[in-house]
This record gives C-alpha cells, structure tokens and sequence, in this order.
C-alpha cells in the first residue's frame, strides 16, 4: 500500500526531532552550553515561503548524502541562530554575540564563515548518527558548502535548490541560554523523503516480531514450570522410597559442598590475597590486564578541567613570525601556543604546525642545498598557519566531555575558557594520559610491592 504524504511528514518529523536533539547535546557537551530543540513542525513548503520566513540574511549548509539515502540537504538558520552559533564556537563575549544577532550585517556573518561551516559538519554528523539508527544500510552525509546572505533570488545557483517546486521543510525552534530563541530547518530532497517512507514497514516489523517472541516465551516459561513441578513430585516420591538413603546421601556430599564454600569465601587478609594473585603466573596477566579499568570506572573521569589543565599559556600574535613562535616556545618548553590580540583568542599552533610550515632544507644535513627561499619560511606569520576557528571548553566542562570533544574532532589542545571568554588554561591529551594512567600505575604498584607469603 502506497505510504501517505501525511505518514512521510510525520517520519521526516521524527527524524529531524531526533537529528535536532542530537546536534544540540553535542553542541551543549563540547562547548559547555544549555542548548535546548523546543517545536518541530513539517510542512510543505517553497522559495517563497522561505523567503518570507527567514527574510534577507540567512546561512545555509548544504549537506549530501550517500548510500541508503542519496541527495542533497540544506540546514537553513535565520540571522538570530547563525550569529548565535557562531559566536558559541568562536567563544565571543555574551554581549557581543547578541550584538551581532540583533545589528550584525553580511560582512560581520562573512567573517565567521569557518565557524558556521563548522555547524553544518555537526548538522552531518547529527543527521548521520539518525539515519543509520533507523534505516537499513549504512548512509554516509558530507557538508558540501556553506552559503551566507540572500540565497532566494538564485536559490539553484546558491543553495543548489530548485525555486519552482514545492518541497518538505521541518523547521525547529532552538534556544541557548542566555540567548534569544532562534529558528533553523532542515529542507528534504524528494529522493530522502522517499527513502523514509521505505524505512515506514520496516520499522513495523520489530515491533510484530517481538510481540510474537514474547508470546513463544511465555509458551517456554509454562513448560518449564511444568517440567519443574513434575521433576519435584518425582524427586519427592523417590525420597520417600529410599528414606535413610536419601539422607545419608546428602550428608557425605556436604562436607564437600562446605568446603567450595569455604574456599570461596573472601580471605580477611587483604593484603595476603593481593600477594598471592601477583605471585602466581597465571594470574599476573589478568591483574595488568584489569588495571586499566580502575581509572573510567572509578571518579577520574568526573574530574573538571580546570583541575588538570595547565595554567600557564604561552600567547603569540597573528602577525608573529614562526621564527619567534619558535623562540617562545624553546624558552617556555611548550608544545602549544594560542594567538590573540588584546586577550582575544583568534588562534592556535603547536609545534608540528610550525615544523611543518618551514622548508626541510633548513634542516643541518641538508643545509648544502639551502636557499634564500628557504631562509624565508621562517618569516611566515603565524594569522597563515594557526588553527580556526579554535574549539575550546569551559573550566567546569568533565574529562569525560573533554575526551569524547578530542576524539569525535581530532584535535590534541583544547583551552579552557572563562565566561568571559578569557583564556584560564589548556588541556592535552598529555595532561589527560597524566590522569587516566595515575590510578592504574597506582594500583599495579602496590600489587607488585606486596609483601611475599610466608
């Protein structure tokens, strides 16, 4: 039976409520933020209405999917929501992010270009995580470009989006306080729609599936319960049969019973217990082994970051050469170094992007074949080589945070930033290696130093 246009709204509905909420805990996990997805709506919409509805200044990611689903998305977000995104990411003061919302103008969004890009990775990777929950076959989205100003004059040459056809939009209403409530949407191609109202009696299907295992275990528990009350009045009947024997029977094996026991009875010297497992070979490999574990399961991860962070933070300027960077960074023996004007965070480097910015051939094996060119890579400015936008973390933001931001985005520093957007410190994967590893190495310590047995 053909799926209604109403079912396939109330799919696509589902999904984006879903996508949406993803995308707002990882925004509130990695930047420390209370983002929160309010009313979702899908309807039938055009270019018009769009129009209408986000008026003149509008960011749109575009974002291509492939595999079980194929086609383009666009994530469309009003001027509110791109100004406030943007300045979460590039940690802006409160005020001058609600500046920006309420006055800023196309050369102000233009220059935050990276940090709403930025947005549309996390709007993939939120859509991605969704769609391989509830479809079949793995689908694989990409953010393809990013759009900023009026995209509704030449909606296929800017957004890729046809202006003549009617299509489905789910918009959302978004808040991150302390900010104003913005609105972004999400526009479905015909071909994705078409693929959700696919998914529509494959999702059923579970559902029948498990009633009926339900059913066929219940059917099981009866039988079992019959086969167990049968084997009590046979068990019953033999004993009164056998009378003495029976018992006589029972109390040679309970010796034997008590001493399994006994032997699986913790000992209540601790300590003896300890020496033994290290002393035995067999068991040596398994307590190494187990190690690890004391530190996720134990309050290591609950640690905050400015309780591991390194307080001292070397700065550098964007118009600094990567010979002084260089210099600065011998002298303070740091890997990292951020880059701001007047406490302003504009950038990051470490050591590998400077290295990696000068010419090899200033090495001293190669200095035979050394030019003036080469010479002058040293005097490249830091504002062409550093990283951005930078993401960074709040003091209070948990290790457990703080490692997931590292791993899903594959950055090793993170500073860690105050309310005010003031740089407290940074966090490495050094310093975090430093906390997970303490508790274990700690643990086989005094595994190895205890006493022998007598």
């Amino acid at each position: 039976m053909a799926t209604s246009q109403t079912e396939i709204e109330s799919r696509a509905l589902e999904f984006s409520a879903e996508a949406f909420r993803v995308f707002c805990e990882g925004i509130s996990g990695m930047f420390g933020v209370n983002m929160q997805c309010n009313q979702q709506q899908a309807i039938a919409e055009t270019v018009t209405g769009l129009e209408q509805r986000f008026k003149n200044l509008v960011a749109v990611d575009c974002v291509q999917a492939e595999g079980a689903v194929d086609g383009t998305l666009q994530f469309v977000f009003d001027r509110q929501g791109l100004f406030t995104l943007a300045g979460i990411i590039l940690n802006l003061p409160e005020q001058k992010t609600l500046e920006n919302a309420e006055n800023g103008s196309l050369k102000d969004a233009e220059e935050m270009s990276d940090a709403i890009g930025e947005i549309g990775h996390l709007m993939a990777g939120a859509w991605q995580t969704v769609f391989n929950e509830k479809l079949e076959g793995q689908s694989h989205f990409v953010k393809t470009s990013t759009f900023i100003g009026d995209p509704w004059d030449k909606p296929e040459e800017k957004i890729a989006l046809s202006g003549e056809k009617e299509f489905l939009f789910v918009s959302s209403e978004i808040t991150v306080e302390p900010y104003p409530t913005f609105e972004c949407g999400v526009i479905f191609p015909e071909t994705i729609s078409a693929s959700i109202s696919v998914s529509l009696p494959e999702i059923a299907a579970p559902a029948e599936e498990k009633a009926e295992e339900k059913a066929e275990m219940e059917i099981e528990e009866r039988a079992e319960e019959k086969a167990e009350e049968e084997a009590e009045e046979k068990a019953e009947a033999e004993a009164e049969e056998k009378g003495s024997d029976v018992n006589e029977s029972a109390a040679e094996e309970a010796p034997e019973t008590s001493a399994e026991e006994k032997d699986a009875a913790p000992d209540e010297n601790v300590v003896d217990d300890i020496a033994e497992e290290a002393a035995a070979p067999d068991q040596s490999k398994t307590e190494v082994e187990a190690a690890p574990r004391v530190c996720p399961q134990g309050l290591s991860l609950t640690k905050s970051a400015e309780e591991i962070m390194q307080k001292e933070v070397i700065w550098g300027s964007p118009d600094d050469s990567v010979q002084q960077a260089l210099t600065k960074m011998q002298r303070h023996d740091t890997g990292y170094m951020v880059i701001g004007r007047d406490g302003v965070l504009e950038g990051i480097v470490s050591k590998s992007d400077l290295t990696g910015a000068l010419s090899p051939y200033l090495r001293p094996i190669f200095a035979k074949w050394r030019r003036p060119s080469d010479e002058a890579t040293l005097q490249i400015k830091l504002k062409w080589i550093m990283s951005r936008p930078v993401r960074t973390i709040k003091p209070q933001t948990s290790l457990a945070a703080v490692i997931e931001n590292m791993r899903q985005f594959g950055g090793r520093c993170l500073p860690v930033v105050d309310q005010q957007g003031k740089v407290q410190g940074l966090v490495t994967v050094f310093d975090i290696l430093k906390v997970l590893s303490t508790p274990a190495i700690s643990s086989i310590g005094k595994t190895l130093m205890a006493p022998p047995l007598a």
